[in-house]
């Protein structure tokens, strides 16, 4: 599947390392959001959650407290290794495989969850493997750091979220078509992620903050595939590009290298449920 090689392909070694270091975590509110679309309709105790295409474990760590065991899955083993050798909880169990053929029992599961790595999966057959190994009842739940819903400012000036969307939009999505597509699905998890169940709920954005240096921002917009990719069929322009947005953003918000600034990063989540038997 293209979409497993591309993630293989581009969070190998040093790249997995960058993406747990810089990727922020997700809050608590997420899976209690989650979690409480689950308990509708399914009361506890909760046995079995899966992350889905789960990296180096940072959401796989946060259904802990829920389940009884949770099993994360990638078809990256340099993710998995990470998460591994970071994994202190005895609850929960990480292998290589693809999202769209995990090794799971028809049935069993109570929640799927799966974060911004839903676009790089192949959506028909992964949504055919969620309908196999849910319970009746269950949820699948997709969630990511999106477009805002409503405007708000992530970084500290409007010019330096200019210069931030103006680099996404006009050399990243304008030059790897990909990655436009990409985008489509995950910008706000609205009418281009289709979800495989009829009753589906889509909750207003959470939105999280955390605090950055301008190289620690730097290094997250690094972190992104995309950007890996723009820089490898642009080598010589690319780090250029870069250079120049980090210099822009420094500039909007007056800051040295030393300087500390908060980005606010909305975060989207659907779900949906599986039909009980009743309700089909």
């Amino acid at each position: 599947m293209e979409s497993n090689r591309h993630c293989e392909e581009f969070y190998k070694g040093e790249m997995a390392e960058r993406y747990m270091l810089h990727r922020p975590a997700y809050p608590s509110t997420v899976v209690e959001t989650i979690i409480e679309y689950l308990e509708e309709k399914m009361p506890k105790p909760h046995s079995i959650a899966v992350d889905a295409a789960c990296g180096t474990g940072q959401g796989t760590r946060m259904l802990s407290t829920y389940f009884d065991k949770v099993l994360g899955y990638d078809i990256n083993p340099d993710m998995i290794a990470i998460a591994q050798r970071n994994e202190a909880l005895q609850n929960i169990k990480y292998s290589v495989s693809a999202a769209e053929s995990m090794p799971v029992e028809d049935g069993i599961v109570d929640v799927i969850t799966v974060a911004k790595a839903v676009h790089m999966l192949d959506l028909k057959t992964f949504f055919k493997e969620v309908d196999r190994i849910l319970k009746p009842g269950g949820v699948i739940a997709v969630y990511t750091y999106c477009a805002p819903q409503k405007p708000i400012r992530m970084l500290p000036s409007k010019k330096a979220d200019e210069i931030y969307f103006e680099f996404l939009s006009e050399k990243l999505y304008t030059n790897l078509p990909s990655a436009y597509k990409t985008f489509e699905v995950i910008k706000d998890l609205g009418e281009h992620l289709v979800m495989p169940y009829k009753e589906v709920k889509r909750p207003d954005d959470i939105i999280s903050e955390r605090e950055y240096s301008i190289s620690g921002f730097m290094d997250l917009i690094r972190a992104f595939a995309t950007t890996k990719e723009y820089l490898r069929k642009y080598p010589d322009k690319g780090p250029k590009v870069l250079k120049k947005v980090k210099e822009g953003i420094m500039d909007a918000m007056r800051i040295t290298e030393d300087d500390k600034f908060n980005l606010r990063l909305p975060i989207a989540i659907k779900m949906a449920r599986k039909p009980i038997i009743q309700d089909q």
